[in-house]
C-alpha cells in the first residue's frame, strides 16, 4: 500500500440513483474525475456529501490535477466516493473496475475482507467483488513460498525471514473464522511477544531494509491487532518507519484511526469500520494530528 486512502467503511445502507448526467468511461476516467464537481442529490445527506467531495478534493491534490499520476489509492478512494455520492451503478461500476485493475488491489481486498464483506453498500458490486476475492485468495496461497531462495535474491537474514513469514502465516491463520475469538487470540499474543523479542533485538522496525517489500507490513499487522498499550508503545516507531521509507504511509494512517479510536472514540482518516464504532474527528482535531505526524 503505497498512498493515502480513504476507507470511509462507517455509512449505512443506501440506494444508488443516478445524481448528474456526466457518464465516466474507462479510458477516460482519470481525466473525468479531476474535471468533475458534482451537484448533490436529494437523496444524499449534507454529511455524505460532504464526504464524497472531501474526497475527491483529496484525491485532485494527491494526484497533483495529472491523470498518470493516479494510483491503487486514489482508484479506491473514488470508488468510496462515488459511493457516498450515490452515483449511478454504471459509474460506480466503472470506479471499482479501475480500482479492481490497479496494482496491488488483492491486498486491499484481503485485508479489509471481513469490513467489505459485511457491508451492504457494496452490494452494487458484490459479484465483482467476490470474484476478485477469490483470485486474490489463489494468488495469496503460497504453499510454495521458499524462504530461502527470497532471502538470497534479495540479500536478506534467512532466520529472521523465515520467522517474519510465520508470524505473517499466524496472523492471517484464523482472523476471518469461528475461532477468531480462540485460536486467533492466542497467536495473536504469541506473535506479540515476538515482535517485542525483535524490536528489542533489532532496536528498530522490522521493516523493508530487513524482510524486504513483501513482509514490510508484517509487525504493524501485529501491532493494528494488539492492545491500546501497545500500540502507544509502536506508534512513534511505525512513525518513524514511514519517515525512513520503512514501511508505506498508508498502515501508520490505520493505527493512528485505531490508537485514537479506541483511547478518544475518534478517527482521522475513516479506515476503521462501522463495527468499532468510532466517529469522524473534527476539522480542526484532524489537520492537528495530520501535521503531528506530517501526514495527508
Amino acid at each position: 500500500m503505497k498512498k493515502n486512502i480513504f476507507l470511509l467503511l462507517t455509512v449505512g445502507t443506501f440506494y444508488c440513483k443516478a445524481q448528474n448526467s456526466v457518464r465516466f468511461d474507462y479510458d477516460n476516467f482519470e481525466s473525468q474525475v479531476l474535471a468533475y464537481n458534482p451537484n448533490q442529490n436529494s437523496n444524499v445527506s449534507k454529511k455524505d456529501f460532504d464526504y464524497g467531495m472531501m474526497i475527491l478534493n483529496e484525491t485532485k491534490t494527491a494526484t497533483k490535477n495529472r491523470p498518470e499520476n493516479f494510483n491503487l489509492a486514489d482508484y479506491f478512494n473514488v470508488f468510496i466516493a462515488f459511493l457516498k455520492l450515490e452515483e449511478s451503478n454504471e459509474n460506480i461500476k466503472i470506479a471499482f473496475e479501475k480500482f479492481k485493475n490497479a496494482n496491488g488491489s488483492c491486498e486491499y481486498c484481503i485485508t479489509f475482507e471481513n469490513s467489505l464483506k459485511k457491508n451492504p453498500k457494496f452490494d452494487v458490486v458484490r459479484a465483482e467483488y467476490d470474484k476478485k476475492m477469490e483470485e486474490c485468495k489463489l494468488i495469496s496461497t503460497e504453499k510454495n513460498f521458499d524462504a530461502k531462495e527470497y532471502s538470497l535474491k534479495n540479500n536478506l537474514d534467512y532466520n529472521l525471514v523465515q520467522q517474519i513469514y510465520q508470524i505473517d502465516s499466524n496472523d492471517r491463520k484464523y482472523r476471518d473464522t469461528k475461532d477468531f475469538l480462540t485460536k486467533q487470540k492466542e497467536l495473536d499474543n504469541q506473535n506479540q511477544k515476538i515482535i517485542n523479542e525483535l524490536h528489542k533485538k533489532y532496536k528498530t522496525y522490522i521493516g523493508k531494509s530487513l524482510v524486504g517489500e513483501k513482509f514490510e507490513s508484517v509487525m504493524w499487522a501485529v501491532i493494528q491487532h494488539s492492545n491500546i498499550e501497545m500500540m502507544e508503545k509502536y506508534l512513534p516507531v511505525v512513525h518513524i518507519a514511514v519517515k525512513e521509507k520503512e514501511l508505506s504511509s498508508t498502515p501508520l494512517k490505520m493505527l493512528i484511526d485505531r490508537y485514537y479510536g479506541l483511547k478518544y472514540g475518534y478517527q482521522v482518516f475513516g479506515s476503521q469500520s462501522s463495527d468499532f464504532g468510532f466517529k469522524m474527528a473534527d476539522e480542526k482535531k484532524r489537520k492537528e494530528i495530520k501535521l503531528k505526524y506530517g501526514i495527508e
